[in-house]
């Protein structure tokens, strides 16, 4: 409410207790000059000023649109009708009285007797509308900031924004030139590739309507998109029947949301799941060209593509996801995203293929160094469940936020308290946060910051130096990590951050600060923590063969699909599909089979970095075999138990039998040309299955 409207209405409640007053308190003599004063109020009002009109029109807008904002509780008051009076002079006598009173008009504010009457107003006010007097400022003070800090600003969100404000409009055009229908003169084998791309990508426009703009999707709905700006080749049809409904209205102001499947969709979901089944990939093609929206069969189609090195089309097959999530969403849910308060339930499948679109599309922009749209994308997905963080964003929103410019953003959001709880042991929020600080221009404050992290975790900076090609000074020389949990947030760290640090400014600083450290400092106790399973998704989806070696072997057995990896165990299931099996023996997913093969890559890594004298392939040339002592002496100078190596060594052996079981008697391999290769990639992992023969026979 307006302090015009809280003003009038105050002057209309003086008037009516002085006039109650006036009506015990007046003689016979006042009735009749009251009386006498009749004749003049039947007088025709003056006509009023052009100003007092505008005056009076601004505050019927005010009385109707604003609220006023008493101790932190929104209070709406409707313009109350004014109170009918009798005609008679009562209200000028009034008047008269009120221009003896002693009133202090100063800012807006009307003083009477020492009190602010517009506070009293909104006391009253405040206490009519809340019951007990007692207002919500205050309460959950550290939550609703940190629903402030998350709020996403959508135009964030397009890439095509962040590319514009860099380059000017020549880098959209640029995109066009790079599109891969477009002509190639480079060299066969180039050519080739450009076929296969250029085959892909036009069977996926095979629904293209002829005519040109006026043929493709309008271009409201092609703006209108909170996620993606959508492309005019896109093929021209409806969601499938995707939604979004309201799950509940919580307590602290957030609301969750739900996406839904009608009828129809779960047909559609049915089919995609016998083409999973039948290990076609034509049939996946064949099935989006009918049904160009369905999140799942994008999904997987632009795996296929990515596997085949087509990323032009594998990254718009995810925008086109995004933009059916965009069409889909509920009326009420763009602005709760923008003031942080959209939630998402990630044990329901239906969301969960949001969250993987989403990081599959970061993944793409990554390559594209469009930092400031990474970085949005990265705060909305944590922002949709920040209690649990099922894709571990931590892990990786500090490096996000440097490389795009967020410092500031970055260190009140990871030092608030609300959210404190989901990185406190955290080595690279700890790293982040001086190097942002620095950055930031407070480079005294940024130093103390670095000197505390490095004494926490001085094996994550040794191992980054390693990477920077840095000599490590005596407080961190030969500071390793201790467990699994440990070793992990270490490569991670190292691999992603090291070209934050790869300038002579940031080199020296770390040396210098690195070097600052005294060499007793006593270690922290070891983080015996066991990696969790958000954590062990984030590292599979981040398609790093080294570190998925890290993964327990609970969570890697349960991988049973690249279109929903790793569901939390307490999933959700809205319905059940009804896809049908093939006759034939059901073989797993072809993709999960490339993951396989992608933690067997990771654990060749592991016992190649334990071991120099690994060599899983068996060709000649290897090292002599070493002597127990010599293993015995790589055993404890790695750290690594006994136990671990013997259950990734049967891990390794397990996966080897598994894909060499895929190869079949007629010479095919299983998987999709463009995926695994030919042939002769099942060959070289048949060679592989020589390896360990001792640790076979014990």
């Amino acid at each position: 409410m307006s302090s015009r409207a809280l003003r009038k209405a105050q002057r209309e409640r003086e008037e009516l207790a002085q006039l109650e007053k006036q009506n015990h308190e007046s003689t016979a003599e006042e009735d009749a000059d009251d009386d006498e004063a009749v004749d003049s109020t039947a007088l025709p009002p003056p006509k009023p000023s052009a100003f007092a009109l505008l005056g009076d029109e601004d505050e019927g807008d005010d009385d109707e649109d604003q609220s006023a904002d008493v101790g932190g509780v929104a209070v709406s008051a409707q313009r109350e009708s004014p109170v009918p009076t009798s005609s008679t002079s009562k209200p000028k006598k009034k008047k008269k009285k009120k221009g003896g009173k002693s009133a202090s008009h100063e800012g807006g504010t009307v003083k009477a007797n020492g009190v602010d009457e517009i506070d009293e107003a909104l006391k009253q006010l405040s206490t009519s509308g809340n019951g007990t007097g007692e207002t919500t400022a205050g309460v959950d003070a550290s939550a609703n900031e940190a629903c402030r800090l998350l709020a996403i600003d959508t135009s964030h969100l397009h890439a095509q924004n962040e590319m514009r404000r860099l380059f000017g409009r020549a880098a959209l055009e640029q995109q066009d030139d790079d599109d891969p229908a477009a002509p190639n003169t480079g060299g066969n084998r180039r050519q080739q590739r450009r076929g296969q791309q250029m085959g892909l990508a036009q069977a996926l426009r095979g629904q293209r309507a002829q005519g040109g703009r006026a043929g493709g999707l309008s271009a409201i709905g092609l703006r209108r998109n909170i996620f993606i700006q959508g492309k005019e080749e896109w093929p021209v049809s409806t969601s499938g029947g995707l939604g979004m409904e309201v799950v509940e209205k919580r307590k602290d102001g957030t609301v969750e949301y739900r996406f839904v499947h009608n009828g129809a969709y779960q047909d559609v979901q049915s089919q995609f799941e016998s083409c999973v089944a039948s290990m076609d990939p034509n049939r996946l093609v064949v099935l989006l060209q009918h049904n160009p929206y369905h999140i799942s069969t994008l999904l997987q189609v632009s795996e296929i593509a990515k596997q085949e090195r087509d990323h032009t089309t594998s990254g718009d097959l995810l925008e086109r996801a995004l933009f059916s999530f965009g069409r889909a969403v509920h009326s009420t849910f763009s602005k709760n995203l923008a003031e942080g308060k959209a939630r998402l339930d990630f044990r329901r499948p239906e969301n969960r293929e949001f969250w993987l679109a989403s990081w599959r599309y970061m993944q793409n922009l990554s390559m594209r160094a469009t930092w400031r749209t990474v970085y949005e994308w990265a705060k909305l997905l944590l922002s949709l469940s920040p209690d649990h963080d099922p894709y571990a964003m931590w892990l990786v929103l500090d490096q996000y936020a440097i490389r795009s410019q967020q410092s500031l953003d970055y260190l009140n959001i990871s030092r608030n308290k609300a959210l404190q709880h989901a990185h406190d042991d955290m080595p690279n929020v700890a790293l982040s946060q001086g190097l942002a600080q620095y950055r930031g221009g407070d480079k005294s404050k940024g130093k103390q910051v670095l000197f505390t992290a490095i004494g926490r975790f001085p094996w994550v900076v040794a191992r980054l130096m390693q990477e920077l090609n840095l000599q490590p000074p005596p407080g961190i020389w030969g500071k390793e990590p201790r467990t699994d949990r440990e070793k992990l947030y270490t490569d991670l760290y190292a691999t992603r951050a090291k070209d934050l640090w790869n300038t002579p400014e940031f080199s020296a600083l770390l040396t210098e600060i690195a070097s600052a450290l005294p060499p007793d400092v006593p270690s922290a106790d070891p983080d015996t923590t066991d990696i969790a399973l958000n954590e062990a998704r984030h590292v599979l989806l981040s398609d790093q063969p080294a570190l998925i070696a890290l993964i327990p072997r609970a969570y890697t057995s349960q991988l049973t699909s690249s279109s929903d990896p790793m569901p939390p165990p307490d999933s959700i299931a809205s319905y059940q599909t009804s896809a049908v099996i093939p006759s034939r023996q059901p073989q797993p997913d072809f993709t999960s089979a490339t993951s396989n093969l992608r933690e067997l890559q990771g654990l060749y890594t592991f016992f190649a970095d334990l071991f120099p004298w690994f060599n899983p392939s068996g060709t000649d040339g290897a090292a002599p075999q070493p002597s127990e002592e010599e293993i015995e002496r790589r055993i404890q100078a790695s750290g690594v138990s006994e136990d671990v190596i013997v259950e990734r060594t049967q891990r390794m052996m397990e996966l080897q039998r598994q894909l060499i079981g895929d190869v079949h008697e007629d010479g095919d391999d299983g998987f999709p040309g463009g995926l695994v290769g030919d042939v002769e990639a099942a060959n070289q992992i048949r060679l592989r299955q020589a390896m360990v023969e001792d640790d076979d026979s014990d």
